[in-house]
C-alpha cells in the first residue's frame, strides 16, 4: 500500500515538473526521490510519470492517482487543523469562493465576524461561479463556495444552504440601442456577453428555454464582473445580471435594466460545502458568519 511519504513527494515531482526540481524542493537527494517514486509505482502497480523533454509528466493513470493524492494531503492538513483549532489554536488556511453577489454583500460582513475567533486563519477569497466553483469542493481543495446553488443533478457530494434568492435582469449601456426594449425576443439578436465562462452558457440558455425562446450566444465572458460592467456601459452590449447588485452598479456605471414583460429565473444563492468530509471548527464558523450576515443583510 502507498504511504504518506509517498504523497508528499508525488505532489512535489507534478509540482516542480522534475525529479531533479523535486528533491531539491524536498532536501532529498535525487536517488532517494526516485527510490521512492519506483516503490509508489510498484505498490500501485502503475506507472505515475513518464519522461518529457523539460522533465516528467504525468501518465494517464498519473493524472487519477495525483487527483486522489491532492485530496489526501489536503484531509491531512484539515486533520491537523481540526485538532489545533479544537485546542483553542486558532490557525489554519480556508479557502472561499465567491460569486459577484457573494462577493458585494456577503463576506465583507462574514470577515469581520470570523475574524473576531479566528484571527489566525488565513483565509483566501477567489472568484468563481457555477458549475465549475463546485469540483474543488468535493475534491478538499476549496472549503466552501458562496455563489448560486449546485442544480439537483450536480449536487452530489454537496451539502447546501440556503442564503437568498435574486431576480435576474438584463442590462446594457445606458445609450445602448436596446435600452427601450421590453420583450427578450427584440434582443436575441444583440450582441451578449456572460459573467464567468462558457461552462455556465447551460445555465444561461436554460433561462430561456424556459421562456420558449433560442437563446442568444454570448460573444464574451468574462469572470470578472468589473470587467463585463466596463464592457457594457456605453455599449449596445447585452448581459444578464443579479438584480440585488444593481442599484450600486448603476450608480457607478453608465448602464441600464431592461424593463421587460418576461421575468427570467431567479438565481438561488447559497453556501455550498462537501457532504463528505466533516468541517473543522473555523470552516463551520465561517458558514454560521455567512449565514448571519445573509439574514441581517436580506432579512
Amino acid at each position: 500500500m502507498i504511504k504518506v511519504q509517498h504523497i508528499e513527494m508525488l505532489l512535489a515531482i507534478d509540482r516542480a515538473g522534475s525529479i531533479r526540481a523535486a528533491s531539491k524542493l524536498l532536501g532529498k537527494t535525487q536517488p532517494a526521490v526516485t527510490k521512492a517514486l519506483r516503490q509508489a509505482e510498484s505498490e500501485l502497480g502503475v506507472a505515475i510519470f513518464k519522461r518529457a523533454a523539460s522533465g516528467v509528466v504525468l501518465t494517464e493513470e498519473g493524472k487519477v492517482v495525483l487527483r486522489r493524492a491532492r485530496v489526501i494531503q489536503s484531509e491531512l492538513r484539515k486533520l491537523q487543523e481540526d485538532v489545533d483549532q479544537r485546542r483553542g489554536l486558532a490557525t489554519g488556511r480556508l479557502n472561499v469562493t465567491v460569486s459577484p453577489l457573494a462577493a458585494s454583500r456577503i463576506v465583507g460582513g462574514t470577515i469581520k465576524r470570523f475574524k473576531r475567533k479566528f484571527p489566525g486563519v488565513h483565509v483566501q477569497i477567489s472568484s468563481g461561479h457555477e458549475p465549475m466553483a463546485f469540483g474543488p469542493v468535493r475534491e478538499g481543495q476549496v472549503d466552501l463556495v458562496i455563489g448560486p446553488e449546485p442544480h439537483e443533478s450536480d449536487s452530489a457530494g454537496l451539502s447546501v444552504h440556503f442564503l437568498v434568492e435574486t431576480s435576474i435582469v438584463v442590462i446594457t449601456g445606458s445609450t445602448s440601442k436596446w435600452k427601450n426594449a421590453t420583450s427578450l425576443a427584440d434582443v436575441l439578436e444583440g450582441d451578449w456577453l456572460m459573467i464567468g465562462t462558457r461552462a455556465r452558457l447551460p445555465f444561461l440558455q436554460q433561462r430561456f428555454f424556459g421562456l420558449g425562446l433560442t437563446p442568444p450566444e454570448p460573444m464574451i465572458t468574462s469572470d470578472s464582473i468589473i470587467s463585463v460592467l466596463s464592457m457594457v456601459q456605453d455599449s449596445d452590449l447585452l448581459c444578464t445580471f443579479p438584480e440585488m447588485l444593481l442599484d450600486e452598479a448603476e450608480t457607478k456605471w453608465r448602464i441600464r435594466a431592461l424593463d421587460l414583460r418576461e421575468p427570467l429565473q431567479s438565481a438561488r444563492v447559497a453556501i455550498t460545502m462537501s457532504s463528505e468530509r466533516p468541517p473543522t471548527p473555523a470552516v463551520q464558523y465561517f458558514c454560521d458568519c455567512a449565514l448571519q450576515v445573509s439574514k441581517n443583510e436580506f432579512g
